[in-house]
């Protein structure tokens, strides 16, 4: 406010001395008239500038503030889909992680469950391959039963009357253990006996006595050769 610059001092009643820069000497006494013409102008000038200011401050055009709008806009949805797009990555991220623990958990099951199906197959394979061994046994004890059997038979006076009380397999497994009664070529029950059978041959079990001993040390030998009827090891077989 240069243009503007007042200095008031009062001299006298009725006049102001006012500087007006270049415009009037200094010192120089106005009337009331053009005091208060120059307040007035004051006043004026004042005014202008402030309309000035205001348009300087709020000048923009509605382009302008337009420009402003749709750039606060922008700024606004960039944000917002910066915001999401982290948070969508985050997500992503946890899903991805989620997704590899699963996997890993998954991997693991499979595996401790391919593993126990494995052992049980082994132990299954292992028992059914007991069970056929077992059964093969019985198979191959039952055709030995048959045949010591059969050869007993064949060895008596009458074979059809055999019959047999107990009948089984040595332990030593190389021959059978038995008691059974028969009958002779006349008939006769020879009553309860007890006998050795093998491959090599048949002893039945007869009375210590003159006639008989030879028969009666084959069955005690056959008895140790077989493991069958233990008490025969406390007989003292003399030379």
């Amino acid at each position: 406010m240069s243009e503007f610059a007042f200095a008031f001092r009062v001299r006298c009643a009725d006049r102001v001395p006012i500087d007006l820069g270049a415009a009037r000497p200094a010192g120089h006494c106005m009337g009331p008239q053009i005091r208060s013409g120059i307040v007035k102008t004051s006043f004026a000038g004042i005014a202008a500038i402030v309309l000035l200011l205001a348009l300087a401050g709020c000048g923009m055009s509605s382009d302008e503030r337009d420009r402003q709008k749709q750039a606060r806009e922008a700024a606004t949805r960039k944000a917002v889909a910066d915001s999401l797009a982290e948070e969508r990555d985050k997500d992503r991220r946890m899903l991805e992680a989620a997704t590899a623990d699963a996997g890993e958990r998954i991997a693991r099951s499979e595996k401790e469950r391919d593993q126990g199906l494995a052992k049980a197959a082994a132990l299954d394979a292992a028992n059914a391959q007991a069970r056929t061994a077992e059964e093969q046994k019985r198979a191959a004890d039952a055709d030995a039963l048959r045949r010591y059997t059969e050869k007993l038979r064949t060895s008596l006076a009458d074979p059809d009357s055999l019959q047999l009380r107990t009948a089984e397999l040595s332990p030593k497994r190389n021959g059978m253990c038995a008691m059974f009664t028969s009958r002779d070529k006349t008939g006769r029950n020879l009553g309860l006996k007890r006998v050795v059978v093998t491959d090599a041959r048949v002893a039945a079990e007869e009375a210590p006595t003159r006639e008989a001993m030879s028969q009666y040390l084959l069955f005690q030998l056959a008895a140790r050769d077989t493991g069958c009827f233990p008490d025969v090891l406390q007989v003292k077989m003399l030379q």
